[in-house]
């Protein structure tokens, strides 16, 4: 009505598209349709993007297909422009404040979908020239989506799909209608827009060879791709790009939003004022007492965690007053692996029946999504859900009796790192003015970041552990804010490196470099000495017990592995640093039994251990001396020098450039992503070098990079 247009967006596609349903008839009476669109910060982006700079896809496919950049056009739009973010304090993630919108080109057509069912075909040996003058490669660059000049780009291709192939490697997903759905990183649901590119295209492969339901011979030749990187956009800049900005969260108050948030907020959301206002319902009635160990339990081990878990889900079933009634508990778990293993194990077996699971793949539909929520506060339902649901999902109790036997109950099992979480998971009991309650039964191996050792948390008095917990959450807060600052500052950099190039006038330089620097190989090359590969290897308190035995386990079979495969020298130096870090080999040729390592438990910083590795880089063996260079560096926690590491191995890497190389593993659920920022390769951040490891999978994780690393590969 003011001649603005509207971008309202949230962290889910499935809570925007529910709002926009719920205000649609009233944007149809005032008839401002077309002046409100509801999306996500992807769609957000995709949309500036293309308003600002025309179509990027289209523009770079007519680049590949002619070797000529044309004109960008840019897509008019009102520049009166006015943002609202639902659950803004979202914003403040990694995910968000410190990601970046990354669009894909995928080229396809009959002859990419042949070359790379040859290449799948390939996948035990490889010879490049041989698979450059097979009659599929040379059909590609006869179908006119590459022009002779890119002829490079298929090459690339060629070798990544070669080298998905033979790892292997999968992400969770299902297959629906013929078509992949991936789990989105920090959001509620599996989406069919996600890809891990060549990744992706070995799992087509794989699921139409399994004969995977719907996947035809025909679906299958409109998925194989042939992908092309467009660049990194920041979500960071998004902000920038409106005149007024609005947000609404209920953990805004500083009690629940930490003052390093605020900041965020202010700073680089441009939000001015904060207002409080009061709820429209009653006083929360919900039942809460985090000094009472009725209400925060521990347990010292896996078994002990799942027991306590099933004995208070069976106390809090029952009414709090004398009435043949019973209430509905909700159980809230980190992921959904971890609600497998809960809901298969023996403990769980009197429950199992009654139960039901909201996760990502449980709800992917919405009639699903809708049936469960609506199903958890039936009397005696159980539900287990994973922690995405502990934020806008609204589990409202329709039955009077539910109601008067105490409401719904909720039950986290672990203690949450960012105190907004914890706040919106409390908040999905005692809505609106009605009954409930909460509780925490946490396992002693507190994990997220928290550099408490089991033994630290057990010995606590046990009216003091969340008070003791929470001082531990309040201290990482600066530091992790830190951290997420240098993320977003590195991504607003490539963003406008990125802009500059779509910005100047006709020049096919700009688009051909931008191409090149994200789709150029990145092989280590090898120096004329070998390799030196220098592991720096987390011996924090945390660390202790099963994680440091398979850590033991992996560090054994990336040796065992280097060892048996032929190629030029490899040693290998180990740093291994807690609060400090100290070299514990150095040199070792890489044949034989792996070196042993004893740990020295402690805290967990990441600076001093890159600091090492650099000496052992450029004092004892590094491109200077004839050597190329490779960190593989393992952690399963947060520290609050991350972003200092990170630019000590970004000097290196800018210095060696292709001699240089730098892997990050994240081991566990309290692994932070910003050990992305700390990954290399020839000369720049690089995040297919970045692995995460659930517990169970370090072995694979690690044989996976030795893998990555063998020399003569391409």
């Amino acid at each position: 009505m003011y001649d603005f247009s509207v971008d309202a967006v949230c962290y889910s596609s499935m809570l925007s598209s529910r709002d926009y349903n719920d205000f649609k008839p009233m944007f149809e009476a005032f008839g401002i349709t077309d002046r409100i669109r509801y999306g996500t910060f992807d769609t957000l982006a995709e949309k500036i993007l293309t308003e600002s700079h025309g179509d990027v896809r289209q523009v770079a496919k007519e680049y590949l297909s002619t070797g000529s950049a044309p004109s960008m056009r840019a897509v008019s739009g009102n520049t009166k422009r006015v943002l609202i973010v639902d659950e803004v304090d979202v914003f403040c993630s990694e995910a968000f404040f410190g990601g970046s919108y990354n669009p894909i080109l995928a080229l396809k057509n009959g002859a990419i979908t042949a070359l790379m069912r040859h290449i799948w075909s390939l996948k035990a040996s490889f010879n490049l020239p041989a698979i450059k003058s097979h009659e599929t490669f040379r059909a590609v660059l006869s179908s006119g989506v590459l022009s002779a000049k890119n002829e490079w780009l298929l090459e690339r291709a060629v070798m990544e799909m070669h080298d998905a192939a033979r790892k292997m490697h999968t992400h969770d997903h299902v297959v629906r209608n013929g078509t992949i759905l991936y789990k989105i990183p920090g959001r509620d649901e599996y989406g069919g827009d996600w890809t891990y590119n060549y990744e992706t295209n070995v799992e087509y492969l794989k699921e139409f060879e399994a004969g995977t339901p719907d996947l035809t011979e025909e679906r299958l030749k409109n998925h194989l791709a042939l992908y092309v990187r467009l660049g990194e956009f920041s979500f960071a800049r998004l902000p920038s790009m409106f005149q007024f900005i609005l947000g609404v969260t209920g953990t805004l108050d500083p009690s629940r939003l930490p003052p390093q948030m605020h900041n965020i907020l202010k700073s680089e959301l441009h939000i001015e004022k904060f207002t409080y206002c009061p709820s429209m319902y009653h006083d929360s009635k919900r039942d809460w007492k985090p000094g009472d160990e009725a209400y925060v339990q521990r347990a010292e081990n896996v078994d002990k965690h799942w027991n306590l878990i099933v004995d208070e889900i069976g106390k809090r079933l029952t009414p709090i007053i004398n009435l043949q009634a019973q209430r509905s508990v909700l159980v809230f778990f980190r992921d959904a692996k971890e609600i497998e293993q809960f809901l298969d194990s023996s403990y769980f077996t009197k429950y199992r029946n009654e139960a039901q699971v909201l996760t990502e793949l449980t709800a992917s539909l919405p009639e699903d999504r809708e049936r469960i929520i609506r199903e958890t506060t039936r009397q005696g339902k159980i539900t287990l859900a994973s922690r995405m649901y502990g934020r806008g999902t609204d589990f409202k109790i329709y039955d009077d009796r539910m109601e008067k036997a105490g409401g719904l109950h909720v039950i986290q099992t672990f203690f949450s790192p960012d105190l907004s979480e914890e706040v919106q998971i409390m908040g999905r009991c005692a809505r609106q003015g009605d009954e409930g309650s909460y509780s925490q039964v946490l396992l002693s191996k507190i994990g997220d970041g928290f550099d408490a050792t089991p033994e630290t948390v057990m010995g606590w008095d046990a009216s003091g552990v969340y008070s003791e917990l929470s001082q531990l959450r309040a201290n990482i807060g600066g530091s992790a804010v830190q951290a997420l600052r240098e993320m977003a500052k590195a991504r607003e950099l490539e963003h406008d490196a990125i802009t500059r190039a779509l910005n100047a006038p006709g020049s096919t330089d700009g688009l051909d470099a931008l191409i090149r620097r994200y789709n150029a190989a990145s092989g280590l090359a090898i120096g004329p000495n070998g390799i030196h590969i220098v592991f720096c290897l987390d011996e924090s308190g945390s660390m202790k017990g099963e994680p440091w035995s398979e850590l033991i386990t992996a560090f054994e079979a990336f040796w065992a592995q280097t060892a048996a495969n032929a190629g030029p020298p490899m040693h290998a130096s180990v740093v291994q640093f807690a609060t400090n870090a100290r070299v514990t080999h150095q040199m070792r040729p890489m044949q034989g039994s792996a070196p042993s390592l004893t740990p020295k438990w402690s805290g967990t910083r990441f600076h001093p251990a890159v600091l090492e590795a650099q000496q052992l880089i450029d004092k004892v063996a590094g491109p200077e001396n004839g050597y190329a260079a490779v960190v593989v560096f393992m952690s399963d926690g947060a520290a609050a020098d991350s972003s200092r590491a990170a630019k000590v191995l970004a000097a290196i890497a800018q210095q060696h450039l292709d001699l240089f190389q730098s892997y990050t593993v994240g081991f566990g659920r309290g692994a932070p992503s910003t050990l992305k920022t700390m990954a290399f390769a020839n000369g720049q951040q690089d995040e297919t070098k970045y692995r995460t490891a659930a517990v169970g999978d370090l072995t694979e994780a690690f044989k996976a990079v030795a893998k990555d690393i063998s020399p003569g590969r391409h």
